[in-house]
């Protein structure tokens, strides 16, 4: 930890204190009455609610405490599946080349020139609202940037002389992925899987202000769609209560990415 500086230990800190709420809001040990109506609609911050009401009387804190598990939830499922297969079809049009090498870049080519927006709102709609579909369309559409990145170190490795003494004495596909690629793409993959994680964030919220997130639980971007106007007469609670942990929880997973970059050791 010594080695992200101060700046890298703090946003870490921060992080486990975000996936620490996360797991108590899952548990029930806070946040637990997110649906109950306890209060006439926007009413302010004061003892009890501390966050104030929502629209429509609900606590608008312990709302915002279940949406840390929304969040958490996306970005790690939403960066490890962009990270499964950016970085295992890069590896292996990489070190096959050929046909397959070519047939995945055109379907990454293709897939990029869609707009990142419109590509993520079609896939959710086709899949129906929910974290699982949320989880599904980052995957499925963000995955080409680190299948570029993959690709060209696996290229680079495979004219390498210690990569075709491996060839030469028989090693496997599974074989020069696992002991050759991987190690020398851990850096790159470890600083993207935090970026990835991220920009997971930012897509829930989006998805989630246009309805395409989950139902059941609240989310930030789900409390953000339903602020509406409401800041301009006042009622400014809902607004800080749905912005300041998602700007919190998106700067904390930046400055550790960029510290990352700049010592890749520091893991």
């Amino acid at each position: 930890m010594s080695r992200l500086g101060r700046g890298g230990a703090l946003a870490l800190l921060t992080l486990v204190g975000f996936v620490a709420v996360a797991l108590l809001a899952a548990l029930g040990l806070v946040g637990a009455d997110f649906f109950s109506f306890v209060a006439e609609p926007y009413a302010p911050p004061g003892a009890g609610l501390w966050l104030g009401a929502d629209a429509l009387g609900r606590d608008l804190g312990a709302r915002v405490l279940q949406g840390a598990r929304v969040s958490l939830l996306v970005g790690l499922g939403g960066a490890a599946l962009t990270l499964a297969l950016g970085g295992l079809l890069g590896g292996l049009a990489g070190l096959r080349g050929g046909p397959l090498d070519r047939a995945l870049v055109a379907l990454a080519d293709a897939l990029a020139a869609i707009p990142a927006i419109i590509a993520l709102i079609g896939v959710a709609m086709l899949l129906g609202p929910g974290l699982p579909t949320v989880v599904a369309a980052i995957g499925l559409t963000q995955w080409t940037g680190l299948f570029r990145s993959v690709r060209a170190e696996a290229q680079r490795l495979r004219a390498a002389d210690f990569y075709r003494a491996a060839e030469a004495m028989g090693a496997g596909r599974r074989h020069q992925l696992r002991h050759h690629l991987l190690p020398h793409l851990r850096p790159l993959l470890l600083t993207s899987a935090v970026l990835h994680f991220v920009h997971a964030v930012k897509v829930e919220a989006v998805l989630a202000f246009f309805g395409l997130s989950s139902a059941e639980l609240p989310s930030w971007g789900g409390l953000l769609a339903a602020c509406g106007g409401e800041s301009t007469r006042g009622i400014w609670w809902p607004l800080l209560g749905a912005s300041a942990p998602l700007a919190l929880l998106v700067l904390a997973a930046q400055v550790l990415a960029d510290r990352l970059a700049e010592d890749p050791r520091s893991a």
